[in-house]
Formats: structure tokens, sequence, C-alpha cells
């Protein structure tokens, strides 16, 4: 019989390349989608008539609860912070009447890991790595971004008796195959440079931060979504299911600098000049300014690395002409 899925998120960034991923590497399981509107489904249906599709959202707690009770699978790589969604999703795999155990795999993040502590657009030394620091990876107080939902999610797994896995990408860029081509920052970087005429740095632009290749990253759903099909494969789940996903590491000036050079080679930009900014500065260019730009993000995917997996597509750095496709 093949493999139930479900899954969230079907027209988002990350999850309409998961979508492309599995249904070309897999088109024998049988994937059912939650989609806000009819005309979301169409748009699936276009590019992928075998998929099903039920009509819902987030907080529509018995839709979520009655698929995920019919689902192998469920993936949640929609809103990571909604927690109602997250304990009617476990409400259903963990419903008495299943033949089998079901399995959990949530697309979070790694902001947990973000660091200012040196100020903005400045180096960091502390890396932390999905391995070594698991234990403290999986009791980050809860005012640290994602970290109620992802201990939700450990606890809940624990409790109900439901493999769990949580992927923590860190800045996932690159062009995705899906409807929704690209992620918030670094082409609400590309318009603010545009509209300011020129480019911009927070600080000095010392910032480190790893990254990871939508595609790359969709690569590791399917993997994850394949060992779960096979009871679990040779992955780890629950408590020791916690990955981190990165391609590598960069330095922030390097991707303004690269950046600056195809604007202008488009004529989108007058010069080379890139300005060093303030965090307040950064805040008027947008809300999350700071955050997205000038922040520190060191992660590293010890575990998924342990299992053999690398990351295939063109750097963050080499990405940049994607922007512009």
């Amino acid at each position: 019989m093949s493999p139930l899925l479900f899954m969230t998120g079907a027209t988002g960034y990350i999850g309409g390349q998961f979508l492309e991923n599995i249904v070309s590497k897999h088109p024998d399981y049988n994937v059912t989608c939650l989609v806000r509107t009819s005309s979301q489904a169409e748009q699936l249906t276009a590019k992928h008539p075998s998929l099903h599709f039920v009509t819902g959202d987030l907080d529509s707690t018995s839709v979520l609860t009655e698929q995920s009770k019919l689902a192998d699978v469920v993936i949640q790589t929609a809103d990571c912070d909604h927690a109602g969604s997250i304990k009617a999703i476990f409400q259903g795999l963990s419903d008495p009447t299943r033949s089998k155990q079901g399995t959990f795999i949530q697309i979070s993040g790694a902001a947990s890991a973000l660091d200012v502590s040196n100020g903005y657009g400045q180096a960091s030394t502390k890396v932390w790595d999905d391995i070594k620091d698991i234990h403290e990876i999986t009791h980050f107080p809860q005012t640290i971004f994602h970290a109620v939902t992802d201990q939700l999610v450990l606890s809940e797994g624990k409790k109900l008796g439901v493999k769990t896995a949580i992927l923590e990408p860190s800045i996932v860029y690159g062009k995705s195959d899906g409807i929704k081509k690209f992620s918030m920052g670094l082409p609400w970087m590309v318009d603010a440079f545009q509209k300011r005429g020129k480019a911009f740095i927070i600080g000095e632009g010392k910032t480190l931060f790893t990254a990871i290749h939508v595609k790359d990253l969709a690569d590791v759903l399917v993997l994850m979504t394949e060992a779960a099909v096979a009871e679990g494969g040779k992955m780890d789940w629950r408590e020791e299911g916690v990955y981190y996903v990165e391609g590598g590491e960069y330095k922030f000036r390097d991707i303004v600098e690269r950046i600056v050079m195809e604007m202008r080679k488009r004529g989108t930009i007058p010069g080379l000049e890139i300005e060093e900014i303030t965090a307040e500065q950064a805040t008027e260019i947008h809300p999350w300014g700071p955050i997205m730009w000038g922040s520190k993000m060191r992660t590293r995917a010890s575990r998924l690395r342990g299992f053999g997996w690398e990351a295939k597509q063109a750097s963050v750095v080499d990405a940049v002409p994607e922007l512009f496709d």
C-alpha cells in the first residue's frame, strides 16, 4: 500500500519545493495537502494532478486531526509557532484506532541560535552543534524564538509515543520550484538597496551566519520522510531528532558585495558603494532589519552529516544571481 502523507504549507516557499521533490522522486506516494482556497488547489493540481486536497487552515482543528489520523507521515512546513495546529496533529497521529504509529516532521528554524550579544554586525565565537549542544538546544528558555513549540513537539511526541523530527534550517535562500519562489531576507534587502540607490551593511558587516539552499532543505525533508516511511530508517527521532540544517558559513559583507555587483551589472543601482548603517537605521528600513541583516546565526548540522548527508546546491554567494532570474 502506498504511504499516505499529509502536509501543510504546500504553496509556501519551503513546502512548495518539498512537494516538487517528493512527487518527482516518489510518484507512488499518496499526498494530501492542506489549502486555504480552491484556487490554491487548482494551482497545485496544474503542476501535480495526482495530489489530494482538504480545505482549511492551521486553526481548522478537526480537519488537521482527521487527516493526521489517516496519514503515515505528517509534514508541517507552515507556521512552526502555531501551537494549536501541533496539538491537533498529535491528536490524530496518536489516535487509538490507528493500525500503526505515525510520524510528525516539523520545519522550525535556527532563529533560536540568533546572537547579538556583542552588537549587530559584529562577529561571534559561539557555534551551536546539534549533537554536542543537543541538551541545551532542546531546553532553551521559552523566551527564545521557536522554543515553545519545539519543546511542545518533543513533549507531545514523548507523551503520546509518536516519532518526531524537528528540522531547524538557518537562513534559507535560493529560487524555489514551488509556487512561492523566494523567501524574505535577501529579496527584501535587494528592494531596500534599489529604493535607497545604494547598498548598506549593519555596522562593519562582520556578521557570520550559516545558510541552506531551499532545494537542499527540501532534499533533507525527503530524506526524513523516506526514513519515516521505513519505520524510522537510520535517522534519529524524538529527543535526538532535532536537526540543524546548513550548507556552510558565510560573512554577511560577502553577500552584500555580490548583490551589489549583480545589481550594478543590471543597472538597478548606480554604483558599488556600501554604506555602514546602525541597527536603528536598519529598523527604519524594515522592522526586522537588524535581525535579518545584522545578527549572528552560527550552527553546525553535525547530525545530518553523520548520516552521510551533504549540501549540493550553490553557496549563498554563488546563488545571488537567482534573485534576479
